[in-house]
Formats: C-alpha cells, sequence, structure tokens
C-alpha cells in the first residue's frame, strides 16, 4: 500500500503560486511543475502540464499492471514510453497555448513520478528533483537541466561557484519550449523503507541534502512533508515550494534488487558516476541469469551486444580450447558496438550466475537523447578497449622478441 503526502506553498516573497502537482496514488502517479513566464502563464503552464499526466494515467498505469513479477527491460521501457508520451502532449499543448495567447515563454519544469511492482519509474524536465531517503541517506535522482549543472558536469565550474552563480536558475529544458522535448527517464527497484521526495526548486535550492534525509525520513509522512516546508520558509521562502512524499510499496524480490544495485555500482561503467546518472544509463540495459552449460555467446553469430558479468562464473572458448574464465566484474563484446563482424568466441556459463548487457542499438539511441552522458559511456568504453589493446600489443612484442 502506497502511501503519500503533499503541500505547495508559495513561500514568502510570493503572493502566487506558480507550482502545480497531481497525486493519484489509486494509480501510483505523482507530478509537480514549476510554472515560468510571469504569474498567469507560469500558471498555466503548469496546470497543463500536470492535466496531461492525469489524462495519461489510466495508459500508464495499465503498463506498470501489465508487469508479470519483476518487470524486464521491455516492460519497464513501456511505462517510461507512456511517460514520455504525456510529457510530449504536454509541452504541445503549452507550446500552442502561448502562441494563441500571446504568452511568449511559458513553459515549466517537471518531475514525475510512478510506482508500481517494486519499481519507481522517473520522468523529469529542468530542475525541479526527485531524491531517494534510503537508511538515512539521501540520494539525488535526477540532475538539474541548467546551464551551471551544464558547466558543473564539464568541470568548467565547481558546486560552490554554481551554488552562487546568478545563472543557477536559467534551465536548459522546459517543458512548453518547443513543440516537442526531451525528458531524462529512469527506473530505480523500490526497498522497504524508501522515501520518495519530489520537490520544485522552491525546496531543493535553499534546503540542504541532510535536512532533506532527516526530514524525509520522519515516520509521519504529514509531519515530514510540513517539516521539509518549514525547512524552506525558515531559508527564506524566496519561491513557490512545492514537495511530495511518497512511502511506495517494496517488490516481491526486494533482496535481490538491492544485491544486484551494490553488484553494479562499482562496474566500470558506473564507479564516478553519480547516482542519477547511473539511473539513466541502467535503463538500457538487459538483465541475464544463466545456469551451468548455457551458452551466453556464441562463435560466428552477429549480435551486436557488450556484457558484464554481475556474478557466478563463465568460460571463453574457441574451437573446443578454453582460453579463460571470467567472474564478476569482467566484461566481454564490447568491439561488437563498432563492429559488425561475427563473434570470435564462444562464452559458455560454468556455473549459476548473471550479467548485464547493452545492445548497439540502445547505446546509439541513448547517446542521441542523452549527448553528454552517451559520450562519457563511449569514453569509458573507448578507455576499456584501448587497455586491451595495449594489453596484446605487450604481448605480441613479447613473442616476437623470442620470450615465452
Amino acid at each position: 500500500m502506497q502511501r503519500v503526502a503533499a503541500r505547495t506553498d508559495p513561500g514568502k516573497k510570493r503572493q502566487h503560486n506558480e507550482d502545480a502537482m497531481a497525486s493519484l496514488p489509486e494509480q501510483g502517479i505523482y507530478v509537480v511543475a514549476d510554472g515560468v513566464g510571469g504569474r498567469a502563464a507560469g500558471e498555466v503552464a503548469a496546470e497543463i502540464c500536470v492535466d496531461a499526466f492525469r489524462v495519461a494515467a489510466p495508459v500508464i498505469a495499465e503498463r506498470v499492471s501489465s508487469f508479470n513479477g519483476t518487470p524486464s527491460l521491455e516492460t519497464r521501457n513501456a511505462v517510461l514510453l507512456a511517460m514520455d508520451d504525456a510529457c510530449q502532449s504536454a509541452s504541445r499543448r503549452i507550446y500552442e497555448t502561448a502562441e494563441l495567447e500571446a504568452k511568449a515563454g511559458m513553459t515549466t519544469t517537471l518531475v514525475a513520478a510512478v510506482f508500481g511492482s517494486g519499481t519507481a519509474f522517473l520522468c523529469h524536465v529542468g530542475d525541479s528533483r526527485a531524491y531517494l531517503v534510503r537508511e538515512a541517506k539521501v540520494h539525488q535522482l535526477t540532475e538539474d537541466h541548467s546551464m551551471v549543472n551544464e558547466l558543473v558536469r564539464s568541470g568548467k565550474m565547481t558546486l560552490v561557484e554554481a551554488r552562487a552563480s546568478r545563472h543557477r536558475h536559467v534551465i536548459t529544458r522546459a517543458v512548453g519550449l518547443y513543440p516537442t522535448v526531451q525528458p531524462s527517464l529512469a527506473a530505480v527497484d523500490v526497498s522497504n523503507g524508501d522515501r520518495y521526495v519530489l520537490c520544485s526548486d522552491g525546496l531543493s535550492d535553499v534546503v540542504p541534502e541532510a535536512l532533506i534525509a532527516e526530514h524525509g525520513s520522519i515516520p509521519n509522512l504529514e509531519s515530514g512533508v510540513e517539516a521539509l516546508l518549514q525547512a524552506a520558509l525558515d531559508k527564506g521562502g524566496p519561491d513557490n515550494i512545492t514537495i511530495i512524499l511518497v512511502d511506495p510499496s517494496s517488490g516481491e524480490r526486494v533482496d535481490e534488487a538491492v544485491a544486484r544495485a551494490k553488484l553494479i555500482e562499482p562496474l566500470f561503467l558506473f564507479n564516478d558516476m553519480p547516482y542519477a546518472q547511473r539511473l539513466q544509463v541502467s535503463r538500457i540495459m538487459k538483465e541475464h541469469y544463466f545456469a551451468p552449460g548455457d551458452e551466453l555467446m556464441r562463435a560466428g553469430d552477429v549480435e551486436r551486444s557488450m556484457y558484464v558479468m554481475l556474478d557466478g562464473e563463465v568460460s571463453v572458448e574457441r574451437e573446443g580450447l578454453e582460453l579463460a574464465r571470467l567472474v564478476a566484474g569482467d566484461h566481454f563484446g564490447e568491439i561488437s558496438l563498432i563492429d559488425h563482424g561475427p563473434r570470435a568466441a564462444t562464452i559458455r556459463a560454468t556455473s549459476f550466475g548473471s550479467a548485464i548487457s547493452v545492445s548497439a542499438d540502445a547505446l546509439e539511441a541513448f547517446c542521441r537523447e542523452e549527448p553528454v552522458l552517451g559520450n562519457a559511456l563511449l569514453w569509458k568504453l573507448l578507455n576499456v578497449m584501448g587497455q586491451r589493446l595495449r594489453r596484446a600489443n605487450e604481448r605480441l612484442a613479447v613473442v616476437q622478441g623470442g620470450v615465452r
């Protein structure tokens, strides 16, 4: 059973609240929108955005309810696609309304969450945020689409400089700026005791994460929301403040989900990525479970995917000979992401275990959607292939030098 509490307030320095929110616990859908473009226009944009998700709620809820056990990559992406459709509808309607009513610049930020089958699905545009409070620690689940955040990610500005910058409220993506918009989408497994905070920047700009973790952990949700709101007001309340605090139901395979998250975190694809970025990348990864004797890859096949071992052990074989054994953290098949040739070896499981894979098509699509993060991922892969090429050259040099 999901529990939820929500509050919205114009803050101390405003008389009118341009935020809008929707709380639909029966369908597990929650939305916060922070309007931009002046008193009336911002309010209209936010309401249109929230209404688009109300209209889409039956379709989104139907896709969540269609899961059979733990959602697969395909079923998860079907939910995210429905959320993206709602976001596109909102952007189109806001853009058309702005043109008809001569309200140029009428846009809104968005953060939406859908909960079901032990999974939280997130759709985000602008600088409204989603946080996860887990075991008294807070994790920012979304990355701001803002000018200063882009500068921080590129290394041209520090976090301290970003917080003090007069450009910190300049967003680089907004719903309604154009007829279409590119939201960031992600999914995360829900664990027992998790709390999710959706909020406008009226909270996140002024309340430190330590306080979000403290107040977000208060057992009574209404008390938690009131404490978060008061913390923002105590800091001056300079902007609209909207907060939704959700205590969702966990999945049937909670322990497995938590263990999987811990296994994935240190992998080379994720080890220096913020939590929000890891979530985005993980949505293009497919999970595979195997038993002794199963073939994960067969020599001669043309299949463009790379694999990363989560646990268990596999054998690398060619023409009946075993070349190597791979265990948790090892990876194979990277060259297939840039090459269309056949597989050079067979990968056969020697124990029970699991692995994740990324296909070339999924990676290419992700790089188009999220070019900055996609390019960072490509550089990681290029670095891995460069290391393997260097080791191969070193071995070749030894052989050519006559040393065995």
